[in-house]
Parts: C-alpha cells; sequence; structure tokens
C-alpha cells in the first residue's frame, strides 16, 4: 500500500511537470524554464540539506534524511513558479504539490514537518529565482 501512495505522488509530479511543459512550451517557455530551474534547484538543495544533517525517516528505506522532503520541495517551487506567472494555472499546480506532500507522509516517508520545510524550501528558492531573473524583474 506504502509503495501505491508514494507512486501516486510520484507520477503526479511528473504529470505536473508535463502538463506545464505542454502548455506553456510556445507561448510561455521563459516562465517554463524559470519553473522548471526552480524545481531542480529547491530538489537540490533539499539534497544538501539532508546530507548536512541527516534525520532519521518514519521508516528507513533508502539511507537517506528525512527533512526537509525533497519531493515537496521540488513541487512545491514548481507550484509557486507557476502561480507567480499564471494565477489560476500556478493554483492547481499548488493543490498537486500538497498532494505530493501528503502522499510522503501517508506512505510513511516523511513526518508533517518534513512537508513544511519542503514547502517553505520551495516558496524561497521559487522566489529568488523569480526575483534573480532580469527578465521577469521589470
Amino acid at each position: 500500500m506504502n509503495n501505491l501512495i508514494l507512486d501516486s505522488g510520484n507520477y503526479l509530479l511528473i504529470i505536473m511537470y508535463t502538463a506545464l511543459t505542454v502548455s506553456w512550451w510556445r507561448k510561455r517557455r521563459e516562465a517554463l524554464i524559470h519553473a522548471l530551474l526552480s524545481s531542480l534547484f529547491a530538489w537540490v538543495i533539499a539534497g544538501f540539506i539532508k546530507d548536512i544533517f541527516p534525520t532519521p525517516r518514519p521508516i528507513q528505506f533508502d539511507g537517506t534524511g528525512s527533512f526537509p522532503s525533497g519531493h515537496t520541495a521540488a513541487a512545491f517551487a514548481f507550484g509557486v513558479s507557476a502561480f507567480m506567472h499564471d494565477g489560476p494555472v500556478g493554483l492547481a499546480m499548488l493543490t498537486g504539490s500538497l498532494l505530493i506532500g501528503i502522499s510522503r507522509v501517508a506512505g510513511h516517508v516523511h513526518y508533517p514537518i518534513d512537508i513544511l520545510g519542503g514547502a517553505v524550501l520551495g516558496t524561497i528558492i521559487a522566489y529568488l529565482v523569480f526575483r534573480l531573473h532580469p527578465k521577469f524583474r521589470s
């Protein structure tokens, strides 16, 4: 059952990436790149934090730390980036991000604080990428 829950969250993230890529590829490519880069940066930074400050998971399964949730950080960075460019689309992506976080807790690989940490990290990264990208500052 845990694998089904975790797989559902993983597939939802893939669906989110695919849906935004297909819908924004031609008309909003710059915003799409912003969202994808934010997601990648959040994933990598979450991994660094896990390596520096390893925390136990509810059920140990892969030897990595629990805090913050990399899946949730990546999903929220993606969702917040989408929201900053298109509110209604972003709300859908943020709903998916929340569901991914819930799936990580329901699958017993994260505690709720890991999800909150991932969501905050993803939000901060998305904001920083948005602010630092020259085209979107003006």
